[in-house]
């Protein structure tokens, strides 16, 4: 099967040097040196089939239930909505 490309053979050098353009400018803020890059890229790609399989940790035991105790709720004073209503409509009509 012939592979369709439209990359011309003549722009390969003009597109490979552009793209190491780029990535030395994304490194240079970073920090990194292109090996560096490269390595933490390799990296990335074969760490999931180079990591050993995981294991899951082992159930907790059971240990005593535990027990939540609610307080008795703090009686409130009643509130004055007969003297309330009163002010409410003041300042409703005052507007």
């Amino acid at each position: 099967m012939p592979i369709d490309s439209r990359t011309l053979p003549e722009e390969t050098s003009a597109l490979a040097a552009t793209a190491a353009a780029m990535i030395d400018a994304a490194l240079s803020g970073s920090g990194l040196s292109r090996d560096a890059y490269w390595a933490a890229v390799r990296k990335g790609y074969n760490t999931p089939y180079n990591d050993p399989p995981r294991t899951r940790p082992a159930p907790a035991s059971a240990s005593a239930p535990l027990t939540i105790v609610l307080a008795e709720p703090e009686a409130t004073p009643p509130l004055p909505v007969a003297a309330m209503v009163p002010q409410a409509l003041a300042e409703f009509h005052a507007v």
